[in-house]
């Protein structure tokens, strides 16, 4: 890679992580070229590729400056649809399957790359399960879970506002085995439960698998779920369940704020219906705390809330939860008949992890990475693909849902980004109907030239469709 580049990729870095603000002014071009020992040609080359990038403005005779990212306006709601039960096409089988190939800028996938592990930490902790506990760790670890892995899952949802006891917690297989159990323990086939449209795939393909009928809620992809149009939906239809997002939502980004979070636990109160909480991004807010979880303000144990550490600690984990209150003892029986136990070693691991308290200082570092990822990506949109797109820019996590100028259709840009090894995940296959020019893009992947140039040639594909 060209000396250049180099040191615009380790600017571009340092910018992400709030070293550089918005509006600062960096170090002038013989300062840089001192700093790094370059050629003055080389640091004017490096801000030249910053700018190129816009992440830097140039003022005369005054230097170059950190600007913000390009501010593009949320995409447009979906309307809702009357309960139906799901029929999936294997379409979305192949679109999960192709995107996880490895040799592809993965935009698609929806898991911390590797460089976003823990893993220095990881190794430490299961050196002390190997050398303190490796012969319970291969035992049978039967649900609810192991204890001293509930009491630190109870200890971290305080930061969330939920006051758990650790009985109150049963670990499970990952966040969709959490959802799915939890819609097992509320519903009987054919029952209706309301679900926000987009909404992740994984829970369409367990609603399908359940036999349940589905009513879609037209989600803003900044601000939730449509409290009126679901309040409409339980007066007329009779929903069991709802299935939302309100921290952090994959795949927009959006996010309920306190007023519409309260108005929901009223709403389900009232029409009487429970309420399955995906909290899997939770941890993950841009700001220095996270918001509340809905469960915080549940006071009736109408909210189940599910949540794992796939997201952000590692995939591979496998580590999830459900917080149940007073239906724990079902919810270990269905836990039981399903799956019999979560993995042993795993959730000694996770527990060594927690207690070693390098969690923290782990989120600290990779909300700064996927806050600097968005910027970087919208301000990539909003310079390289086609007049009228638009994008959210969430206040957590590392997806944003950019929708595209109507008319043109996101899966054909899947296909071709597929050729250019690029993986997206079209917009179709995380709702029944709709959002045809639409897409999910993921940034859990360290930003480098080459994954911008990428992004960049993903929106000369779109512009030519």
């Amino acid at each position: 890679m060209a000396l250049y580049r180099t040191i615009a990729d380790k600017l571009a870095r340092q910018i992400q992580q709030g070293a550089f603000q918005p509006g600062q002014r960096l170090p002038s071009v013989r300062v840089l070229a001192q700093r790094m020992a370059v050629s003055v040609s080389t640091a004017v080359a490096a801000y030249q590729l910053l700018e190129r990038r816009q992440l830097v403005a140039a003022r005369q005779k005054s230097g170059f400056y950190v600007i913000p990212p390009a501010a593009l306006p949320a995409p447009a709601r979906a309307p809702g649809l009357r309960p139906a039960r799901l029929q999936l096409s294997g379409r979305v089988a192949a679109v999960f399957a192709n995107v996880r190939e490895p040799s592809l800028t993965p935009f698609g996938l929806a898991l911390p790359a590797p460089d976003y592990w823990p893993a220095a930490a990881l190794r430490r902790a299961a050196g002390a399960v190997r050398r303190d506990a490796f012969s319970r760790s291969l035992a049978f670890t039967a649900a609810p879970g192991d204890f001293g892995l509930r009491r630190q899952i109870a200890m971290r949802m305080l930061q969330a506002g939920c006051l758990q006891s650790p009985e109150d917690v049963v670990v499970t297989n990952g966040c969709q085995e959490a959802v799915t159990l939890s819609l097992r323990l509320l519903t009987s086939p054919g029952d209706v439960v309301a679900v926000e449209s987009p909404c992740y795939y994984g829970f369409l393909l367990a609603l399908q698998s359940l036999n349940l009928r589905v009513v879609n809620i037209a989600t803003d992809p900044l601000t939730g779920l449509d409290l009126g149009q679901l309040q409409r939906a339980a007066e007329r239809w009779p929903i069991r369940a709802c299935i939302c997002s309100p921290g952090c939502s994959n795949p927009t980004g959006a996010g309920m704020d306190e007023n519409a979070r309260a108005r929901l636990l009223a709403l389900a109160r009232r029409c009487d219906f429970h309420i399955v909480e995906d909290d899997i991004l939770g941890e993950l807010a841009h700001g220095e705390t996270r918001p509340p979880a809905l469960k915080a303000r549940d006071s009736d144990d109408r909210v189940l809330y599910c949540s794992s550490f796939s997201k952000s600690v590692a995939p591979g984990i496998r580590i999830g939860w459900v917080a149940a209150g007073r239906h724990r003892q079902r919810l270990i029986e269905l836990m039981t008949a399903n799956s019999s136990a979560a993995a042993g070693f795993s959730q000694l691991l996770m527990r060594e992890y927690l207690q070693s308290g390098h969690f923290d200082k782990h989120l600290a570092r990779i909300r700064r990475e996927y806050r600097g990822n968005l910027q970087m990506a919208l301000a990539t949109i909003g310079r390289c693909f086609p007049p009228g797109t638009r994008a959210t820019s969430p206040r957590g996590g590392f997806l944003t849902w950019v929708e595209l100028p109507r008319g043109l259709d996101a899966h054909t840009l899947y296909e071709r980004a597929l050729a250019e090894k690029i993986s997206i995940v079209p917009g179709g296959v995380f709702a029944r109907k709709g959002f045809q020019n639409c897409f999910r893009l993921s940034c859990a992947l360290p930003w480098s030239s080459a994954v911008n140039a990428a992004l960049e040639r993903l929106g000369r594909l779109a512009s030519r469709l």
